[in-house]
């Protein structure tokens, strides 16, 4: 094997992971290796994986030499976990994403399977975060049509986070030329997992998406979404506007990131699959999925009109 410091950049070039993810894996990552190299009182640029420790004879010898264990995780992990949960969580992925990597290209022996250490013992007890219900995604529709200078993008852009579930980002990067206004789908080419999706929208939301590209004179490779100064928006600037509606409207405070909880929750309300959310929203496990839906969100079983039909009859009388 190369030396520690060498594979961490074989596998930041090599794995599939979002810019965002790679960039904390990779700074928790040289944080593990640099108290590896303080434990064994070893240059950094000389750390091998391999050889973390060693076996000498009587006379002084090297007879072999030992991997990286469990149990050298297994004390960095307990060492950090004054920082909280998320950071331990953190380091934690950074290291099985890590390790799982050499387990491939090198079959080496994954030290992360023989923890004794257990993420779960350190899970702080569970806030739940504020979704919309039905109701307030009205008036906050309304509060657009009432207070927006650019009516027809906010509202299609608002419209389309919270009846898709799709990441912020995701919708930042979507072109015209990925929405087919025939069969009302969008085509999510960047995404954060680097899974390309097909994403079904509702009935005539892809029409009017088509509609309003035609209205602002985009090129079909232009995104779709833009500023007042046809500049791509920023997620900070997509989250402003969300709480200026929000605050007008009297409404909860919530994040753009708070739209796609809604989503789920309400698909979950319905009766949706948990794995049919779970590929909505472009996550790899049921897991996750399960932490966006909150638990304590009124249940509406009894709520006879079609999904979204409100919403979307909302946008066909407004713009």
């Amino acid at each position: 094997m190369n030396t520690a410091l060498e594979e961490l950049e074989i596998y930041k070039k090599n794995v599939r992971l979002a810019k965002s993810t790679l960039y904390t894996y990779t700074l928790y990552l040289k944080k593990f290796l640099k108290y590896l190299s303080e434990e064994m009182e070893n240059d950094l640029h000389l750390i091998y994986l391999d050889k973390v420790s060693k076996l000498i004879d009587i006379n002084g010898r090297i007879i072999r030499y030992f991997p990286i264990n469990s149990k050298i995780i297994d004390n960095y992990l307990s060492l950090i976990k004054h920082k909280g949960f998320n950071v331990l969580k953190d380091n934690y992925k950074a290291l099985m994403s890590f390790f799982k990597f050499l387990e491939h290209n090198y079959n080496f022996s994954n030290p992360m399977y023989t923890l004794e250490f257990q993420l779960k013992d350190y899970l702080e007890e569970k806030k739940y975060f504020t979704v919309l219900t039905r109701g307030n995604i009205l008036k906050l529709l309304n509060t657009i049509h009432v207070h927006s200078d650019n009516l027809e993008r906010d509202v299609n852009l608002f419209l389309t986070l919270i009846s898709t579930g799709c990441r912020i980002g995701e919708i930042l990067k979507l072109k015209c030329e990925e929405i087919d206004g025939t069969n009302d789908t969008l085509f999510l080419n960047k995404t954060k997992t680097k899974v390309e999706r097909l994403l079904f929208l509702r009935i005539e939301m892809g029409k009017a998406l088509k509609k309003y590209t035609i209205n602002c004179n985009r090129k079909s490779s232009d995104f779709v979404f833009l500023s007042d100064d046809n500049k791509p928006f920023t997620n900070k600037e997509i989250n402003t506007l969300l709480k200026k509606y929000l605050e007008i409207a009297r409404l909860p405070i919530i994040t753009v990131h708070g739209l796609r909880r809604t989503f789920a929750t309400i698909m979950a309300d319905q009766g949706t699959p948990i794995d049919v959310i779970r590929q909505l929203l472009g996550h790899e496990s049921l897991s996750t999925t399960k932490q966006y839906i909150n638990p304590h969100y009124v249940r509406n079983k009894d709520f006879n009109a079609p999904n979204n039909k409100l919403i979307l009859d909302y946008l066909n009388h407004k713009i």
